[in-house]
């Protein structure tokens, strides 16, 4: 049973894709689909390269992948290609306006928080990044599990289409085993499809958390730095009040010590005046005890006070 993809026409998108793949394939010497097997690690089968060479319907990206890393080509062109044909085969439709808006919005409300919210936000992030990046891994082993087991089942649905014509006598067996390895097949095509479609969303959502992370990261530095801008301004305005303090403090001492200095110079002219008059008063004193005794006595310890 075909799927529609692969009746409808090919259109560019798949055409360039399948020259771009045969280049390389010759580039690299056009080794063999066994050979190209074993360079994946035999994670896919000889069959499922050589169908991705023919590249007939779109293939899927795991075996493209894998393909493309054996021929030592660009991922990247590779997978811009790979998209294009899927935009091609299975257009995406545009979300709501509203989606678009909220979520352009969303990012602006952490301005507002502080360093204990942008604190609990970002380990909510980090938590949420973290199971994201989980379950992108086990999806991403899902996803290349259901590859392995659809390229096996194509590779039995081959061989029983060869035994089918080797063996007229169990065409109907084999046609109903033909039918129930299409249907399986189907179905793990139909899963590919939804397990590579998780996988997009939970990159999207990772890269969304991502983009958080780094404005709370930004707004951090943004408050560490007004925090440190404003503690250097106050130490330089202390440092500043307390030299003026310093500076007035020094001229009050100055202007005591010069008081201290005129007080006492006036204190020592003050007691050598008062030294100066209670010496002459005493001499005074003296010369009138002199004059005032009789002539006649004689008074050696006045003579030798007079001698002195």
């Amino acid at each position: 049973m075909a799927s529609a993809a692969s009746q409808s026409e090919p259109g560019p998108a798949l055409e360039r894709l399948r020259y771009r793949l045969q280049l390389l394939h010759r580039q690299d010497g056009e080794p063999s689909s066994r050979v190209v097997a074993q360079r994946t690690g035999k994670a896919i089968s000889h069959m499922t390269v050589r169908s991705v060479l023919r590249c007939e319907s779109p293939p899927g990206w795991g075996p493209l992948e894998l393909v493309v890393e054996a021929l030592d080509g660009d991922l990247e062109e590779f997978r811009v290609l790979w998209v294009a044909v899927r935009d091609e085969t299975s257009p995406l439709a545009l979300p709501k306006p509203v989606a678009w808006e909220e979520e352009a919005e969303e990012p602006a409300r952490t301005v507002d928080l502080s360093i204990p919210d942008l604190d609990a936000v970002e380990e909510d992030l980090q938590d949420q990044a973290a199971k994201r990046s989980r379950r992108e891994a086990e999806t991403r082993k899902e996803l290349l599990l259901a590859l392995e087991a659809r390229a096996d089942l194509a590779d039995r649905l081959i061989q029983l289409h060869e035994q089918l014509g080797h063996e007229r006598g169990r065409n109907e067996e084999l046609r109903r085993r033909v039918t129930d390895l299409e249907d399986e097949l189907g179905k793990y095509s139909e899963r590919i499809e939804r397990l590579q479609d998780e996988l997009r969303e939970v990159r999207e959502e990772r890269l969304v958390l991502l983009e958080k992370l780094n404005s709370l990261h930004t707004r951090r530095a943004e408050l560490y730095f007004t925090w440190a801008r404003e503690e250097e301004r106050q130490r330089r305005a202390a440092e500043s009040g307390r030299a003026i303090v310093l500076r007035e403090r020094d001229l009050e001492v100055q202007d005591l010590r010069e008081r201290l200095d005129a007080a006492e110079g006036l204190l020592q002219s003050v007691v050598a005046s008062k030294t100066q008059d209670e010496q002459g008063d005493e001499d005074e004193e003296r010369d009138t005890l002199e004059e005032d005794a009789p002539r006649t006595e004689w008074n050696p310890w006045r003579r030798s006070r007079r001698t002195r």
